[in-house]
């Protein structure tokens, strides 16, 4: 009899009952590894959302706009249980729900006292770039000097200067990032932004002198890396795309303070500049484009929703510009698609006017997923990087296609135009950059940026 009990004790363990017999909960070993999988990248320095930061223990202690986290011996009145249980859980924000093993813990160390016993100092690995690589690195952006005379490579965790006539490599920059996501000139050519960071610990943007690769200032701004953006025309800040659907808008000047606006619901992959810098125009992993106000940092209009996720944008000032898995490139007339929504009828029978219809400006279709974009400085042409080998360069003026450059290392992941368009810059995932002549549609050189084993 004894021992059937026996069984019964240590079946009702095995199914999810052991809890009573587990012992003390410990915040370092079963607490601290969720908080830091799913919270810390928004609950963090650099990116308090809510005003909550769950980094330290007396952030954690202290909790944030809504009141303590936690409540010590009283799970059912602590926030923190509410907010991830349930049917639909609200946090993690924009993440699948927890599991229940990991509500389990985090609600027997609240019963148990909500002891903290260390928060593990959060050390970010050195990053070390390999003098010859073993496999050829992605090269996941390119740009180009405004005079087209330099080019920049992002490739894993350096950027690479060179000489674009020659085709060769004049310098490698280490960024002390992991991932470096984008590179853009300024369009006074002195800088270089690159924007990028450390997974699940911190997004920022390198400003570098444009001639020597030379640090000119780190701005770390997120909780996870930063994607594509672009230079303001004035050269003074620049704007990327970050987690959580934050645009962030950042200074070149370190005295001054970086602005940011949450007007997507996902990763915001590219944002760019109308000419005139007054407008941000942004695509997301949640599938929309959108229009914003640089000075406001408010949201003027959800401009579009395709069927996929967006990886790229670009804009003339005229026509805003968005491309990515759903294989169209889109164009869209600020002038209509910001005005007052128009009706068609009158009393009961009035019903608004389909917009979009009158404000879209398609491009032809695209052979596959749209990667990467890029404008020329005289804003009159615009690249488009897929996953096929082939690019097209367009005229935003009427949309028609001047040229198609076959035989490009595929995916695209990069695109970059000089001032006039005459110049293109290409990156590819096989880690090539490829320059070409758009007029003739003539590759000129196909070029390695690191070296490989």
């Amino acid at each position: 009899m004894r021992q059937n009990v026996f069984y019964l004790l240590v079946l009702a363990w095995a199914l999810g009952g052991g809890a009573a017999f587990a012992g003390q909960i410990s915040f370092e070993r079963e607490v601290w590894p969720i908080f830091r999988r799913h919270c810390v990248s928004c609950h963090a320095e650099g990116k308090a959302k809510g005003g909550l930061r769950m980094d330290t223990a007396s952030a954690l202690q202290k909790g944030g706009e809504t009141g303590v986290l936690f409540v010590a011996g009283r799970p059912e009145e602590s926030l923190l249980i509410s907010q991830v249980s349930g049917e639909k859980p609200e946090m993690p924000e924009k993440e699948p729900p927890l599991s229940a093993d990991k509500v389990r813990i985090l609600r027997e160390w609240i019963a148990q006292g909500a002891r903290i016993d260390v928060v593990p100092k959060m050390v970010v690995p050195v990053v070390k770039v390999p003098e010859v690589y073993a496999t050829a690195p992605a090269v996941t952006g390119v740009a180009l000097s405004p005079d087209g005379t330099r080019g920049v490579a992002a490739c894993r965790s350096e950027v690479v200067l060179f000489d674009v006539d020659a085709g060769k490599v004049l310098k490698r920059v280490p960024t002390g990032m992991d991932l470096v996501n984008a590179v853009e000139f300024s369009p006074d050519g002195a800088l270089i932004a690159v924007s990028g960071g450390y997974p699940q610990q911190w997004g920022g943007v390198l400003f570098l002198d444009a001639v020597n690769g030379a640090e000119r200032g780190l701005r770390k701004v997120a909780g996870d890396t930063l994607f594509r953006g672009k230079f303001s025309p004035n050269s003074s800040e620049a704007a990327f795309g970050g987690p959580g659907g934050v645009v962030y808008v950042i200074p070149v000047d370190a005295a001054k303070p970086v602005r940011s606006m949450e007007i997507h619901s996902d990763w915001v992959m590219d944002v760019a500049y109308t000419p005139d810098g007054k407008r941000l125009v942004s695509g997301s992993r949640d599938k929309t484009t959108k229009v914003s106000s640089v000075d406001d940092m408010a949201l003027l209009r959800s401009v579009d929703e395709s069927s996929e996720m967006i990886h790229a944008v670009a804009t003339d000032g005229e026509t805003g510009v968005s491309g990515g898995n759903a294989k169209v490139l889109a164009g869209y007339d600020y002038k209509l698609a910001l005005a007052g929504v128009e009706v068609t009828g009158s009393g009961n029978g009035a019903t608004p006017v389909n917009k979009k219809a009158q404000y879209l400006r398609a491009f032809e279709g695209q052979a596959e997923a749209v990667m990467s974009l890029a404008v020329s400085g005289d804003r009159k042409l615009l690249a488009v990087g897929t996953r096929a080998s082939e690019i097209r360069v367009y005229r935003l003026a009427d949309r028609g296609r001047v040229s198609a450059l076959p035989k490009a290392e595929a995916p695209v992941l990069g695109v970059a135009l000089d001032a006039s368009g005459a110049r293109l810059l290409s990156g590819s995932k096989s880690g090539k950059v490829q320059i070409w002549d758009v007029k003739e549609g003539k590759l000129l050189h196909t070029l390695d940026p690191v070296p490989v084993k």
